[in-house]
């Protein structure tokens, strides 16, 4: 069977100019105004300031008095980082600098008082100087990468790259360029498509049993119920939402990637945004997991996950005090900062040394934490040891493994 594959060549799409966060009294692009026709007179009386006062500053810094407007192609001052229309329908200034000194000289500058200052970052030279560089550097390795710049308010650079997820991001930022002033994001699509060329290949004519797809899900080492445990065990309930009783189910979206690496996390459905920052949190700190495939290859894949927050959930498993597991006719020893605790159903966890439950009883066995690790097993049974007259016992199963202080199984 003939396939036709797309070799597409792309450009690196730079926007540099003054901030289009304006009202819709200044020009969208140089020498034209974008006005809506059912304005009335008060509107206008309103909003005329800003523009009065854009126009104002536009001549001053050197454009045409046939085309107003800023854009970066301008020579403009140091001080300059760029300007905007606020809420109160006034021209916001930001400057990099003595505030008091530039209004005084931007008051004589615009014949009037009526804007607003505010701080910016870098200037708007110093925005098409990193630009530039950041063109010609993805000019001269040939980076075969969609990207757009646009410049914001506040003097930075928003640098969007289309890539499938978030860790493309920082390989661009160590690999290609970075600087403090750019301010990076990612985007599915971005960019304009140069030229097209088309390949012809031969593929094999597929049998009907090619057809057939054979995908296995991410797993989180130890399956559903580790991860839903893990949640449990390491959630910190915000202050501010437990204070204001928030209560609610937040869903998250992440992608597992073919290393097994938690990539993208993404909140789908929110609550709020302290529950939400805390889900995030969680599933940052997930381990690896084991990753998807498809026909026997590895793939990355996304994953949907509910994130509970339920006060009563939460206050049992920090008040809930569990009696220490008996050692040696004794309670037992604090090692490595944790000792083990058993539930009424005779279930092993571990509290700190204050006694504050770290992870949940929930393993038929564990032996003491010993270098961040401690041995566990879900399985088994206790058995005599032999010789001993019924005086010491041990724990046999054919399905041990390690967990770390927060409970996450170990990958050795």
């Amino acid at each position: 069977m003939n396939k036709l594959i797309y070799i597409l060549s792309v450009i690196v799409v730079i926007t540099m100019s003054c901030s289009r966060n304006t009202y819709k009294f200044l020009p969208n692009e140089r020498g034209s105004m974008d006005m809506a026709a059912t304005q009335n007179d008060e509107d206008v009386a309103v909003q005329e300031p800003a523009w009065t006062y854009y126009e104002r500053l536009s001549l001053a810094l050197g454009c045409d008095s046939n085309c107003i407007g800023i854009s970066s192609d301008m020579t403009l001052p140091d001080w300059y980082s760029g300007c905007f229309v606020n809420d109160k329908d006034r021209l916001t200034i930001n400057v990099i600098g003595d505030s008091l000194q530039l209004r005084k000289m931007l008051q004589d500058m615009l014949q009037g008082d009526e804007f607003d200052m505010g701080m910016g970052l870098y200037s708007c030279n110093e925005q098409r100087d990193v630009t530039n560089s950041l063109m010609n550097t993805v000019e001269r390795n040939s980076i075969r990468m969609n990207i757009s710049c646009s410049s914001n308010v506040d003097g930075t650079v928003s640098v969007t790259i289309e890539a499938p997820n978030d860790s493309a991001i920082e390989a661009f930022r160590k690999g290609v360029f970075d600087s403090p002033l750019l301010r990076f994001k990612r985007a599915d699509k971005v960019g304009i498509i140069l030229e097209k060329e088309e390949i012809e290949i031969n593929e094999p004519q597929p049998d009907r049993h090619s057809y057939i797809t054979h995908e296995t899900p991410p797993q989180f080492p130890g399956g559903d119920n580790a991860m839903i445990n893990y949640i449990y065990d390491n959630l910190r309930y915000p202050q501010e939402a437990y204070d204001e009783n928030i209560q609610g189910r937040v869903v998250l979206q992440f992608l597992v990637d073919k290393t097994g690496s938690v990539d993208s996390i993404k909140v789908v459905k929110s609550k709020d945004p302290y529950l939400d920052a805390e889900a995030v949190r969680i599933v940052k700190s997930f381990p690896k997991f084991t990753p998807g495939k498809s026909n026997s290859i590895l793939i990355n894949q996304w994953i949907a996950l509910p994130v509970m927050f339920k006060k009563t959930d939460y206050d049992d498993r920090i008040n809930t005090k569990y009696p220490a597991f008996q050692y040696d006719n004794g309670d037992d020893y604090v090692r490595d900062g944790l000792y083990r605790i058993v539930n009424g159903r005779g279930k092993i966890g571990y509290a700190d040394e204050t006694g504050n439950t770290v992870i949940t009883p929930r393993f038929s066995f564990g032996f003491p934490f010993e270098n961040g690790k401690a041995k566990v097993t879900d399985s088994g049974h206790e058995k005599e040891v032999e010789g001993s007259r019924g005086e010491y016992h041990c724990w046999e199963s054919d399905d041990w493994y390690y967990i770390d202080k927060h409970g996450r199984k170990l990958d050795f």
